[in-house]
């Protein structure tokens, strides 16, 4: 920010900031309210557009605060984050090829690989129930089972879950009875891999680049 747009400590200054203030507790607000009307997958992009909002009006403020007094803390360090986002939109040469990286087609710098990385957070409203769902989901999987074996098998709710995961999948484990979803995130992770080197060597895992998030906070 050039030297001429601050306005240390003076009237113009102050007002600046009360007018960013005012937008970000309107922001602040509208966010609030988009995010506990959610009810599902439905009503996310009124939290994304939201989420679209707040940001610029946040840095607003933390700009209105550094010209007033030349700190911008605590707000100033989301300027990192939206900088480091913009470049992350920006073309990269090169970017034709990705298609091609992501069938697993190699490159001339080698290949990419791809994590997605999900986690479930679910709230245990009836433990009972979830056990006997467990079994009862042992049964799908083993149909030469009995119910002594299943009882055996699915003695506690990790091996429950385990059981409901495997036959129906992890995103149906959340509507089980006895459990009730309460959020979920979803990180997709890529790392380039150099001509000719073994993905599974953890020598090559630098930690890869952040290329896609989702979290969703399920209401109730």
């Amino acid at each position: 920010m050039a030297d001429d747009d601050l306005t240390p400590f003076t009237p113009a200054g102050a007002d600046r900031l009360r007018a960013a203030a005012a937008e970000l507790a309107a922001a602040v607000t509208a966010h609030a309210e988009a995010v506990t009307a959610v009810t599902g997958e439905a009503g996310m992009p009124e939290v994304f557009a939201a989420s679209d909002r707040l940001l610029p009006a946040v840095l607003a403020y933390a700009d209105a605060q550094f010209d007033l007094t030349g700190n911008d803390f605590p707000f100033g360090v989301l300027h990192g984050y939206a900088e480091d986002d913009e470049q992350d939109d920006e073309p990269q040469v090169g970017d034709a090829a990705v298609g091609d990286a992501a069938d697993g087609a190699a490159t001339a710098s080698g290949t990419t690989d791809v994590s997605v990385l999900q986690r479930h957070d679910l709230r245990v409203t009836d433990e009972a129930a979830v056990l006997a769902a467990g079994r009862r989901a042992y049964l799908r999987s083993q149909p030469d089972g009995d119910a002594a074996a299943a009882v055996a098998d699915v003695a506690d709710l990790g091996r429950a879950l385990s059981q409901l995961a495997d036959a129906d999948g992890w995103d149906a484990v959340g509507e089980t009875p006895g459990l009730r979803a309460t959020g979920r995130s979803v990180l997709v992770i890529g790392r380039e891999l150099a001509p000719g080197a073994d993905p599974d060597d953890d020598t090559e895992d630098d930690g890869g680049e952040l290329l896609w998030s989702q979290q969703d906070v399920f209401p109730g």
